[in-house]
């Protein structure tokens, strides 16, 4: 009979904790696999990344490890995700397996809220991993290891990159993550403008069939470090572009997003990183560049009618641009400064 470890979870994103722990579990428990399962959707969470990406980003992490694999049986089945159900499944597909259910030792005491974790207590056997609770106390087989101080909550905040360089990028190139990340490190005020940018430049990208990954991102990514500390921001030109360095502050937090989606999430789409260098002055002007330059001027928050801009550009994108453009200079000259 066959020995499978079942680790379930949003894995959103899955972090060198979760590898960390499947390979302790494996090498404890002398087991022939273990299966990661994402869930389709977690009864105590409202809101996850799709499945598809999360499974995805389990595969990139999870490459190179024979007894490791990804098990989808959770996305057949009804929402939300019970365990009950997702064992009950597993055990009709593979009726010669013998299961152990990877729990946490945080999870033991919610377990009574399960949904009929009397009869999953007889289906599967569950083992715990200890998370750094002292004096643990249980009649399930313990897991030691270390305590690893990974978070998916803050590798969406942007304040961890605990997990491969691959998903890093992946997870960003797909902004699964983009907005959480504003939020984390904006005020209300300024991400809510980035939504609008965001919005308005997905818009003229369909309008033109622009790459809208790509579009999307640059939208998103542009003003990360518009609330960055102003001596942190001439720290960061001195040490990536000192030649920039003499260009008005208000230049440097673009500067500053694109070195940090360069260093930290290993981006590598030139158009993306162009676009958001010169989203301030317009001085991209690849199809990306132009149209987070329209978006960031013309976004419908603003206090001034941007309407006609957005629809010359819908018609024309360079038009709109160079139109744009040419407004936004005779209006900073005029008022002696830059927005």
């Amino acid at each position: 009979m066959r020995h499978v470890i079942l680790f379930g979870g949003s894995f959103d994103p899955i972090h060198y904790g979760h590898l960390e722990i499947a390979k302790a579990a494996l090498a404890s428990r002398n087991a022939d696999e273990l299966w990661f399962i994402p869930t389709k959707r977690s009864p105590f969470k409202t809101d996850s990344t799709s499945f598809d990406d999360r499974k995805h980003m389990i595969e990139m992490m999870i490459f190179g490890h024979k007894k490791m694999s990804v098990n989808s049986v959770e996305s057949m089945l009804p929402e939300p995700s019970y365990s009950i159900d997702t064992v009950n499944e597993l055990k009709k597909q593979y009726p010669n397996y013998t299961f152990d259910w990877l729990i946490g030792s945080d999870q033991l005491p919610r377990m009574h809220e399960w949904k009929q974790i009397d009869v999953l207590k007889d289906s599967v056997q569950f083992i715990v991993y200890n998370r750094g609770t002292e004096h643990l106390t249980t009649d399930y087989p313990i897991i030691s290891g270390s305590v690893f101080p990974y978070s998916s909550t803050k590798i969406r905040e942007g304040k961890s990159m605990a997990t491969k360089p691959s998903i890093l990028r992946y997870m960003t190139e797909q902004s699964l993550y983009m907005q959480t990340l504003n939020r984390a490190n904006l005020t209300p005020y300024r991400a809510e403008h980035v939504f609008r940018v965001v919005a308005l430049a997905q818009e003229l990208a369909r309008a033109h069939n622009i790459d809208y990954e790509a579009v999307t991102l640059a939208a998103y990514a542009h003003d990360l470090k518009k609330e960055t500390d102003k001596e942190d921001l001439k720290m960061t030109m001195q040490a990536k572009a000192p030649r920039h360095e003499v260009l008005h502050p208000a230049f440097y937090h673009a500067f500053a997003a694109k070195y940090f989606l360069t260093r930290k999430y290993y981006i590598k789409n030139k158009h993306v990183l162009q676009a958001i260098e010169g989203h301030v002055d317009g001085h991209s002007t690849n199809p990306v560049g132009m149209i987070l330059y329209i978006a960031d001027k013309c976004e419908r928050g603003r206090l001034w009618d941007s309407e006609p801009f957005i629809e010359l550009a819908k018609q024309d994108l360079r038009k709109g641009f160079k139109a744009l453009r040419k407004y936004q200079r005779e209006f900073e000259q005029a008022k002696g400064s830059l927005k």
